[in-house]
């Protein structure tokens, strides 16, 4: 089972409208696909409560002790870095995931702590992903116009998640946490949440939760205007994280059966 995980109402129904989800999973508020078996099903879809990690990373322990299933993919909107290329309603996967609020303020300095958590699945990433990106049929199932003229690009890299929406590229505490992770392609406030859910999930012997993030851009986190340019693309970038989403996830099931 692939399960996707939504925050806000925009990426909700972009998942929905483009994946044929349209009756409930049992007795749970998810929605679900085709059902394989007795109360087995090959894809659902869920939703926050609300934003944040937290959220977040409850809803993961409540789909992973409910369901069981093997993959989640958390898809949605994230605001981009303006580093290498990546632009508004492009595409950025994980390959890792830092958060960057846990810090220790002492004597002067501000030093990063960490805690352990799980990073998007290798399998998934070496296989799965690179064989939806180059296929590039996912692109037919945006089925809404871009804001500009222009193709989305795909893109792997760092994410960064923390509780605070970042859009202000004067802010003292924006820029120092952006020249710390200078590798960051994307910064969002939900994967940490999941990696961590994941992390906690996997605690059981036989149990292999594998995750990917994908993130359409809605905005740049440095741009002036960032609330403008969020407003205009959140629900293209949305429509394009959907996409390439429901291939990943189609690619899956396909695999699987």
């Amino acid at each position: 089972m692939v399960a996707i995980i939504t925050i806000v109402e925009e990426e909700y129904v972009a998942v929905r409208a483009r994946g044929d989800f349209n009756e409930l999973a049992g007795d749970s508020p998810y929605l679900r696909r085709n059902e394989v078996a007795p109360g087995v099903y090959d894809m659902i879809l869920a939703r926050t409560v609300d934003r944040s990690n937290g959220p977040c990373g409850d809803l993961v322990r409540t789909i992973a002790e409910q369901f069981r299933p093997e993959f989640i993919i958390l898809s949605g909107i994230a605001g981009g870095v303006g580093r290498e290329g990546v632009g508004l309603g492009d595409v950025v996967v994980a390959d890792h995931v830092d958060w960057y609020e846990m810090r220790k303020m002492a004597e002067g300095k501000d030093v990063i702590r960490k805690m352990a958590l799980d990073h998007p699945s290798l399998y998934l990433r070496e296989t799965i992903f690179q064989r939806v990106k180059h296929q590039e049929k996912w692109l037919a199932r945006i089925g809404m116009e871009r804001p500009v003229e222009g193709k989305p690009q795909v893109f792997e890299g760092n994410l960064i998640a923390g509780d605070k929406i970042l859009g202000d590229g004067e802010n003292e505490y924006q820029r120092m946490i952006l020249d710390e992770f200078d590798k960051a392609l994307a910064v969002d406030m939900e994967s940490y949440g999941l990696a961590r859910g994941v992390y906690n999930a996997r605690s059981a012997r036989h149990y292999n939760l594998n995750y990917l993030v994908v993130r359409g851009i809605s905005d740049l986190v440095n741009a002036a205007g960032n609330n403008d340019q969020r407003k205009q693309w959140r629900d293209y970038a949305a429509a394009t994280a959907a996409a390439f989403s429901l291939s990943v996830a189609d690619e899956i099931v396909a695999i699987c059966k």
